[in-house]
């Protein structure tokens, strides 16, 4: 029974995407999660078993700001990164979200990897992000010119 139990528990990790909660020992668990909303590029809401409907920022990259955009071009490849990343987490494959900690605005910081590969990684080489670099915020209207 206790292996069946097991076998049932790795199935649904594995489907739902299995999070490793970062920060000090005493937080550290296991608990499946699911996008239940993308926001933008770079911000979803995560629902997780037992810790309920969270905002989240993905770690490593930035994409163009959908809410209050500087220009019209940023506004529009916003709107491409967040198209393209609801795709990327609809396509099968094994799903896999990391908790990190917290960033200034209260989001819970993570990373989504899909096949092993970072969803970051796949928006920056297909120019819809560029690698984040902590304190700088991109002018995307000066580098779309």
């Amino acid at each position: 029974m206790r292996a069946l139990f097991s076998i049932l528990w790795l199935g649904l990790a594995l489907g739902f995407g299995l999070v490793a909660l970062g920060g000090n020992q005493a937080e550290a668990a296991t608990a499946p999660c699911a996008v239940a909303r993308v926001v933008d590029g770079d911000t979803v809401i995560l629902d997780c078993l037992g810790l309920g409907q969270f905002r989240a920022r993905l770690m490593g990259f930035d994409t163009p700001e959908t809410h209050r955009p500087r220009c019209n071009q940023e506004a529009a490849l916003g709107q491409a990164a967040t198209r393209r990343l609801r795709a990327l987490l609809d396509m099968p494959g094994a799903k896999t979200v990391e908790l990190g900690g917290w960033d200034r605005y209260d989001r819970r910081l993570i990373t989504i990897t899909i096949n092993g590969r970072d969803v970051g990684d796949t928006l920056i080489a297909e120019g819809l992000a560029q690698p984040y670099r902590r304190g700088q915020r991109p002018d995307w209207c000066a580098r779309l010119g």
